[in-house]
């Protein structure tokens, strides 16, 4: 996965979709990060290039893994490596593209500044496609910088969406997810069909049960189908957090407590090492003011922060922060201030938890 990036050019939107899936054979580490679970991978990936430096797999594993971290200064550095170190492999040029891209996404400098880094994403990309004319990550990334960029950028949504296409002809499941992504920001009314088509080409695909599943939640539709569609996607793999994550959400957002904890109890037992699931719950909660339940929430997010972060999770700072929300709803402005605080010293982007620390001093 990816993983990678989906990006908005000059818009702070990266979202945590897909994998870079590597072309250069199986290892277990690869298993891993397809999986998710970076921090398990990463001591195998680092072991992997302590034997190995030019090891182009593991540098692009390692990439992977530094992006999940939201490390984009030096994913952008290790990918750089593998390139040089195999600038005829598609895949090492298909990761850096994925790097800029995220790069681009949240860059907030000056338009200058943006052109030429997307001068260098487009180059990359375009290097990535003459190497492997259907590299699906290369078609997606270009996909999107074709659908959000401004024209005098490059910007082409008819060129976007015959890139989608042959997307959808390479990888149906992944091409119609990047049909859904591009079609929620101008005809919401194909998103449903796009992830039914999703699902209905790939039924064996984990990303379009989840992918609609999630589409569904967010768009308060059929929460049963919904619901179906987490279970199926835990019966193709029940050692990754998505589904369950889902779950999770349903449950809590329509206060079914006994489920939700069966849920959690499911997650835990199937990956101990990643709690996103107690994150969505206690989320949701504090999205829908279920004010019975703040000390449930608040109980989710001190479990969440007992353990490293896993990659692509919520990060500590983001944890607490909304710690800091739920606090203050339970009328501990004092306590609130402390995690609110800590958030924006952990990470000084989030904008909203600086303001939240002003807010409650």
């Amino acid at each position: 996965m990816l993983p990678t990036s989906l990006f908005r050019f000059g818009i702070c939107a990266v979202l945590p979709l897909l994998l870079i899936a590597p072309a250069w054979g199986q290892t277990a580490a690869t298993q891993l990060i397809d999986e998710q679970h970076y921090r398990r991978a990463e001591p195998l990936v680092r072991a992997a290039l302590a034997r190995q430096p030019q090891d182009v797999g593991a540098l692009i594993e390692l990439s992977t893994i530094e992006w999940s971290y939201g490390d984009l200064e030096k994913a952008e550095a290790t990918a750089t490596s593998a390139v040089k170190t195999a600038d005829s492999s598609a895949a090492a040029h298909a990761q850096l593209v994925n790097i800029l891209g995220a790069e681009l996404a949240g860059k907030k400098g000056g338009a200058m500044e943006k052109m030429s880094l997307s001068h260098r994403f487009r180059k990359e990309a375009e290097r990535t496609l003459q190497l492997d004319p259907n590299n699906i990550y290369a078609l997606e990334a270009l996909a999107r910088y074709s659908w959000y960029a401004p024209m005098l950028a490059g910007g082409d949504k008819g060129k976007a969406m015959q890139m989608v296409a042959q997307a959808i002809r390479v990888d149906p499941a992944r091409g119609y997810a990047l049909k859904a992504e591009l079609d929620a920001t101008q005809d919401k009314s194909k998103v449903f069909a796009d992830w039914k088509q999703a699902v209905e080409l790939q039924p064996g695909s984990y990303l379009a049960h989840t992918g609609l599943g999630n589409y569904l939640l967010a768009a308060g539709g059929d929460l049963k189908t919904a619901e179906a569609e987490a279970e199926k996607a835990i019966v193709l793999d029940p050692s990754r957090t998505a589904g369950y994550r889902l779950l999770a959400a349903i449950y809590a957002s329509t206060e079914q407590w006994p489920k939700l904890e069966a849920t959690l109890h499911r997650a835990l037992a199937s990956v101990p090492d990643d709690r996103g699931p107690e994150f969505a719950a206690a989320q949701a909660i504090l999205d829908h003011n279920v004010q019975a339940q703040y000390a449930r929430a608040e109980e989710y997010l001190r479990h969440y922060l007992n353990l490293p972060v896993e990659g692509q999770e919520p990060s500590a700072a983001m944890a607490h922060w909304q710690l800091g929300l739920v606090l203050e709803k339970e009328g501990r402005r004092s306590t609130a201030l402390q995690e609110v605080q800590t958030a924006a010293n952990l990470d000084p982007s989030l904008d909203g938890a600086r303001h939240d620390a002003k807010r409650l001093q």
